[in-house]
């Protein structure tokens, strides 16, 4: 006798819905897709209690004939692929024919639809799985889906189902998802009977991402190799604390890909060596369907990339593209994780189409800053702000003051410049580190009395294993005891008396496993050297102090944003000085 058995239907369905469906933003996500790939052009969901009590979704696509309908709900029957090799090239959102059985076998369902060009459509209701009732007669031509009680029958799986707020702000989500990866459809979202969310066929995708952010964001387009990538981002110093806004879309569907966040995050680290919280991003890719295969996940979130390399290099040149096309300067009434009573300060086009820029030296980024061909050069790395004599001061800008010797107070353009001595300096030796670690490699110090650092068990593993990683970032480092390193030799450019703290900070970091390789390791080991290094704050300084530090900030890559993300610089306009007078 066999203990082995073949399940019930009823059964098996419960079992896939268990995969498939986990609460209502499943349920949402799958007849979105549904939608989509039937055509249309206007989407509706509605949703009462957060979807935990209904969620019905309309569109305007083909709809069904009454016999599709009837085969819609069986296991595996599908319309979207009929052979294996279909599954390598997969065009279509849906593809597996599980969903709506899946649906249906845990909840009470109605389906109201009609195929384009007939007269008479089907509505079919459902009971856990079980046909209850089949009707025709005259319809609209589209389709309109009722997922009533979800769970009612599966009161474990209920019990797990969070808060209206919570349910419906996923929901929210994943409808704000799919109308950024299909700018050409309308989507609506209704809760409660009031319309909470409405994206028009009219609103493209740079409306809608600006809708979606808040914000007027940075965007960059780029298409190599059959790889199109569209990416709009937010500066570091809108990170939230938690990933709900960053959105992966991929060939109209919405996806959580590690390639992907790998090269966003790389390409802000690019910009800003730390990165804290997580940024605001949109990025939509477009590839062809048989490089991705999307069949690895039971609701097709993850996907596999068979150019994972070529995938990884676009999306991170095209968001250091989109970073390093706004060169703005942060409003002084910006607050992150507050409401933002100002706004960002226009782009610096003002300053680079100056006719006297071109007796500017520096880069790109410190062209519009006006300054004569002859100023200083910028201060040799390491060290201190320069005490030598004054460069030539800028005529287009002023150094007012320095207060409580920590923010130094410039005008320029009629407009007034708060910037934090630390982090300025700080940016200065981060790009000079950086350049002199990949020009001639870290140096090392030998050092005539070696150091101990009491690492823990923990550090003291990560050194056993990074062993070859930490030598690349210039130190000699062995083990000598229960969690006890001893230094013989550690970068030329950390200071004495740091040289233990900087070894331990370095340890954590690729502990934590931010150093997917040798550049990551670098640009940290550049931005520790620059922290440890810069001026402090409540340090004072000379006039002539300030206005070097201001030139040399100017000539690095990025001076907007400290290594570690946070702004170097805040503007405060006459016009928004004038109203907190009362003036205006």
């Amino acid at each position: 006798m066999t203990s082995i058995r073949v399940l019930p239907d009823i059964v098996a369905n419960r079992i896939a819905a268990g995969e498939v469906v986990e609460r209502p933003e499943s349920v949402v996500k799958e007849l979105i897709e549904n939608a989509l790939d039937a055509g249309a052009t206007t989407i509706r969901v509605l949703l009462k209690n957060g979807g935990k009590l209904n969620i019905t979704v309309t569109d305007n696509g083909c709809g069904m004939a009454y016999d599709d309908a009837m085969l819609a709900f069986e296991r595996h029957a599908t319309s979207k692929i009929s052979t294996e090799q279909d599954l390598l090239g997969v065009a279509t959102l849906g593809f597996r024919g599980e969903a709506l059985p899946s649906i249906a076998s845990v909840s009470r369902l109605r389906l109201s639809t009609c195929f384009k060009g007939e007269a008479e459509g089907t509505i079919l209701s459902m009971e856990g799985g079980i046909l209850k009732k089949v009707v025709q007669g005259p319809l609209e031509p589209g389709t309109t889906i009722e997922v009533g009680s979800l769970f009612f029958n599966v009161p474990a799986r209920k019990k797990f189902l969070k808060t209206v707020e919570t349910e419906y702000g996923r929901v929210a989500r994943m409808v704000t998802s799919y109308a950024l990866a299909n700018p050409d459809v309308s989507f609506f979202l209704t809760h409660n009977g009031k319309q909470t969310m409405g994206f028009s066929e009219r609103l493209g995708l740079p409306d809608r991402a600006r809708q979606v952010l808040g914000e007027d964001p940075a965007l960059a387009e780029l298409a190599e190799a059959g790889i199109e990538v569209s990416a709009f981002l937010l500066p570091p110093e809108h990170n939230l604390r938690s990933p709900l806004k960053q959105f992966f879309l991929l060939n109209g569907r919405f996806v959580r890909d590690k390639t992907i966040s790998g090269a966003m995050l790389a390409a802000y680290r690019q910009s800003a060596a730390h990165i804290d919280g997580y940024p605001q991003v949109i990025i939509k890719l477009t590839v062809e369907p048989e490089m991705v295969d999307v069949n690895v996940h039971p609701s097709k979130l993850e996907v596999r990339f068979r150019r994972q390399s070529d995938v990884y290099n676009a999306v991170k040149t095209c968001c250091i593209n989109a970073l390093f096309s706004r060169r703005q300067t942060p409003s002084v009434f910006y607050q992150q994780g507050r409401e933002r009573l100002g706004t960002f300060a226009p782009e610096l086009s003002s300053w680079q189409n100056d006719p006297s820029r071109e007796n500017s030296p520096g880069s790109s980024f410190s062209q519009g800053w006006h300054v004569a061909e002859h100023a200083a050069a910028a201060a040799p790395y390491p060290g201190t702000v320069s005490h030598e004599s004054n460069p030539v001061v800028p005529s287009v800008f002023t150094v007012l003051a320095q207060f409580q010797d920590t923010y130094i107070l410039v005008e320029y353009q009629g407009e007034l410049y708060i910037i934090d001595q630390h982090v300025a300096h700080e940016r200065i030796l981060f790009e000079q580190a950086l350049r002199n670690i990949w020009e001639t490699g870290i140096g090392q110090n030998r050092l005539v009395i070696p150091e101990t650092a009491n690492a823990g068990a923990e550090l003291a593993a990560v050194l056993q294993e990074h062993g070859q990683l930490i030598e690349k970032a210039g130190y000699t480092v062995e083990r000598v005891g229960d969690g006890i390193l001893k230094i013989t030799a550690s970068p030329i450019f950390v200071p004495n008396g740091q040289i233990a703290a900087t070894l331990l900070e370095l340890l954590a970091m690729v502990g934590e496993g931010r150093e997917a390789d040798v550049e990551d390791l670098y640009r940290d080991v550049a931005a520790l050297i620059g922290c440890k290094a810069a001026i402090k704050a409540n340090h004072s300084l000379g006039h002539a102090e300030m206005t070097k530090l201001i030139y040399n900030l100017f000539q690095t890559e990025n001076p907007y944003y400290c290594p570690h993300g946070r702004p170097v610089i805040l503007k405060l306009t006459l016009s928004e000085i004038e109203k907190l007078f009362k003036r205006k």
